[in-house]
């Protein structure tokens, strides 16, 4: 049985309010961009993923290190998205 290729994202809300975004490449559970948002721009981006790929894990902290619209790479590589801050 085949399995389709699809980005999930496993959202956690962070206690200063942020929602921190983790994608993973499934069926092989690679990691992908990790990126950081304000409650109204994970709103916003949220609109437009398939509701089934998200997996909301609840409020809990995340030891990322990134700030509100920092996104880091697959391969480690960090930048900043302002539009991920409104």
């Amino acid at each position: 049985m085949a399995f389709p290729i699809e980005m999930h994202f496993y959202v956690v809300k962070a206690p200063d309010g942020t929602y921190h975004v983790q994608n993973i490449l499934f069926p092989f559970g690679k990691l992908g961009q990790h990126h950081v948002h304000s409650e109204k721009s994970y709103e916003k981006w949220a609109q437009n993923i398939d509701k089934r790929l998200i997996h909301y894990l609840g409020e809990k902290p995340c030891d990322c290190g990134l700030k509100c619209g920092d996104v880091r790479e697959y391969d480690g590589t960090v930048w900043h998205n302002p539009e991920f801050e409104e």
